[in-house]
């Protein structure tokens, strides 16, 4: 059962609330969001691009634009080398039209993920190498690619790495200090570089390339406003890459999004009008949701390339066509996907596995690219940290969804001994490991788990007990000013005790929802809806009020039910007329 935690924050609500000119609840909201001063909620109500860092922060940053420069002044074959999922195909298009823009020979190559795994390897660089390519520019990956990036030099060519994945480390030998480990290239553009003086260190790897791309420009002579065209795609990635929406990543997505929305890409445009999507207002879910898992599926069933060419394609007759096969893609995807979850589930509920505190599965048949969207399910699941292995051309692969509680990196770290490869963040990483030691590194990463029972229960963050009757049209609007919403920036949430029902129905195609009509404490009617835990919903109240009631509930007779509920209000529109609603979360 999951671990309802209310907020309770001081601040000058009524006072700030007046200088804001919004309800003391937005103002509660802001202030739970770690916001303290009228200057930082006025920017978080109204972000704007004006105020992120200097680029020229970066360590090497100047270094590696000044490469770029020289490079495209001679002539010399650029290859953009960047990665199959959303952020490096992002990160690949922004970097390869950039340079095209600034008058470089540039192409660029994105790995197989079967054949290749993730990132840069010797074999690519040797590809490159026999096809004439001399200066290699990474984006999304990199930083840990060190026998890559050796041959590169070995073979004279000028590397540029960027990235924002965990730079890798080594202890001293007093088993504390850590001593990063940079890649042996020209320049080395990551804001997780020790010596790194850009303040903001939670970017994507798109994010890492548009800022590069806005010095290039600087260099160049190009107007800031060319590189800003750049946003809408670094938005994207940064959804999809699960970034925390504070700070410049939410002025990122902010602006991104309305970007989107009247975009001028040809093959953009394309996968929104594909996705029925076009025309409509947007937010974190469709970016996250609709356009990145298709966007996701090339990579993952195919290859990354088409999704980086339908970028690039100018022509709308075959960019509808392109959008359409990630599309199907994608739908496929979810078939298999469905399939891993329930084998993942099956494999830890009839096994010693479920008592695992770090769960490691092991599902020879599941297609490796699924591994990281089966283990983030799982997780979601059981609260646990997970690793999702399947059989590779080489021994085994396998991708990990972390908690809050659980440094997956360190902890991944600790046995790396085990892996062939391994990379990644605190709640996420991708591994390679021989077969034989899947066992193994199950058995040691429990034995060093040192999670507890609360460490693992999930922690519903309430904003307020907000009254039912307190909702109005006008505070819901207010509510949205505050996206969008996503990892950082949750969607905010009300709890409330003792809630009448009055009234229940099935909705949906197949009825697997509810609608309920609620109680006020004014004895006024609101309706409230269910999407999640149905069936665990109408056992509970079976079980401590009895089927009679439960049926009742759907005659509306008066039975007596109440109910904990953790919400979200919202508004029901209906032919032209709006209503206030909400969305259950949670209950109890």
């Amino acid at each position: 059962m999951s671990r309802w935690i209310l907020q309770r924050k001081a601040a000058d609500y009524a006072g700030l609330s007046s200088k804001l000119n919004v309800d003391p609840v937005i103002v509660r909201l802001m202030v739970n969001r770690g916001l303290k001063t009228y200057e930082e909620m006025n920017e978080y109500l109204h972000p704007t691009l004006n105020n992120f860092p200097d680029p020229h922060l970066f360590a090497d940053m100047d270094n590696a634009c000044e490469l770029l420069l020289e490079a495209i002044d001679e002539g010399v074959k650029i290859r953009v080398v960047g990665d199959y999922d959303v952020d490096g195909i992002m990160s690949t298009y922004i970097l390869t039209r950039a340079i095209q823009e600034a008058g470089g020979d540039v192409d660029y190559a994105v790995p197989d993920r079967m054949i290749d795994g993730y990132g840069i390897n010797p074999d690519m660089v040797q590809k490159a190498y026999d096809e004439g390519v001399r200066f290699i520019i990474t984006c999304d990956n990199g930083i840990a690619a060190a026998p890559a990036v050796n041959l590169a030099k070995e073979l004279g060519m000028t590397v540029v790495v960027t990235d924002h994945h965990e730079v890798p480390f080594e202890l001293a030998d007093d088993g504390v200090t850590r001593k990063q480990i940079l890649p042996n290239a020209d320049a080395v553009v990551n804001p997780k570089r020790e010596d790194c003086q850009y303040p903001f260190k939670g970017i994507c790897g798109a994010q890492v390339a548009w800022k590069l791309v806005e010095v290039l420009y600087e260099f160049i002579g190009i107007e800031k406003e060319e590189s800003d065209k750049f946003l809408q795609f670094a938005s994207i990635a940064t959804v999809c890459d699960v970034m925390e929406l504070k700070g410049e990543n939410r002025s990122t997505v902010y602006h991104g999004i309305k970007a989107i929305e009247t975009t001028d890409n040809i093959g953009l445009s394309a996968l929104i009008a594909r996705t029925e999507l076009s025309g409509k207002p947007l937010s974190c879910y469709h970016l996250g949701f609709v356009i990145g898992p298709c966007l996701n599926a090339s990579g993952r069933l195919d290859t990354a390339a088409k999704a980086i060419e339908l970028l690039m394609e100018e022509n709308q007759a075959k960019a509808l066509a392109m959008a359409n096969e990630l599309v199907e893609l994608n739908a496929e995807r979810k078939a298999m996907t469905q399939t891993g979850i329930d084998k993942a589930r099956e494999l830890i509920e009839t096994t010693d596995i479920v008592n695992d505190r770090v769960l490691v599965v092991y599902i020879p048949e599941l297609h490796e690219s699924l591994a990281g969207i089966v283990a983030g399910r799982i997780r979601e699941s059981y609260s646990k940290p997970v690793l999702v292995i399947t059989d590779a051309e080489d021994g085994a692969k396998g991708s990990g969804r972390s908690i809050p509680a659980y440094n997956m990196f360190e902890e991944l770290t600790a046995v790396k001994d085990v892996f062939t490869k391994f990379g990644g963040h605190p709640m996420a990483a991708g591994v390679s490991l021989p077969t034989e030691k899947i066992d193994e590194l199950r058995q040691r990463l429990n034995a060093n788990c040192k999670l507890t029972d609360d460490d693992m229960q999930e922690i519903i963050n309430i904003d307020c007990d907000m009254p039912l009757g307190y909702i109005t049209e006008e505070l819901v609007d207010s509510i949205d000013l505050l996206a969008p919403f996503g990892t950082g920036n949750t969607k905010p949430l009300f709890a409330l005790k003792n809630i009448p029902i009055t009234r229940a129905a099935y909705i949906g195609k197949e009825g697997q929802y509810l609608r309920l009509s609620l109680l006020t404490e004014k004895g006024q009617s609101i309706t409230a809806l269910m999407f999640r835990n149905v069936p665990e919903f109408e056992n509970a109240v079976i079980q401590k009020y009895g089927d009679s009631s439960w049926q009742g509930l759907f005659s509306g007779r008066n039975t007596g039910v109440k109910m904990d509920i953790v919400y979200e209000p919202s508004i029901n529109e209906f032919r032209g007329q709006r209503s206030v609603q909400i969305m259950i979360e949670q209950f109890q």
